[in-house]
């Protein structure tokens, strides 16, 4: 904690230092964003962690039990419902540069079934290993890519 509190006292004063005092609030925007971090996990640690868990990771999803799960690792939390079930695996950014990562189940096996997909997966376009949706004149982004099973990848951006 004491490390946490010097790394912040740290930051601001190198933010003050840098930004003149007519950029005080840039300042302290880039504070925020340094404050705030990255807790988003790694594609290649989600794609492992659900090939190598799919069987258990279905019986939660049958008992409708995620307890083993919630809060563990890079599992930040956990939405449900009768089609879907979302494992968010965190994010970054604030405001127009926020990015969502995570992986979601499927039981019809829809890649726009997650809330951060298009209405309709006829607005994915093939990219890379997996397909896309990017907003025409606009930053938002939003990409999944199959893991194994009916789970998928997905990033979102905004």
């Amino acid at each position: 904690m004491l490390k946490k509190g010097l790394a912040l006292l740290l930051a601001v004063i190198m933010v003050f230092s840098l930004s003149g005092c007519s950029d005080i609030l840039g300042g302290a925007f880039f504070l925020f964003l340094v404050a705030t971090g990255d807790d988003s996990a790694d594609k290649d640690e989600v794609f492992d962690f659900v090939s190598e868990n799919e069987e258990e990771l279905l019986k939660a999803i049958e008992a409708g039990d995620f307890s083993a799960y919630e809060n563990k690792g890079f599992i930040k939390e956990i939405d449900a419902d009768e089609t879907v079930v979302d494992f968010s695996c965190g994010g970054a950014g604030v405001g127009s540069g926020t990015s969502y990562v995570g992986f979601y189940y499927t039981s019809e096996n829809d890649m726009a079934a997650v809330w951060c997909a298009p209405s309709s997966a006829s607005a994915l376009t093939p990219s890379g290993n997996g397909f896309e949706c990017q907003e025409p004149n606009g930053d938002n982004r939003y990409y999944t890519e199959h893991i194994c099973g009916n789970f998928y990848y997905y990033e979102a951006s905004f």
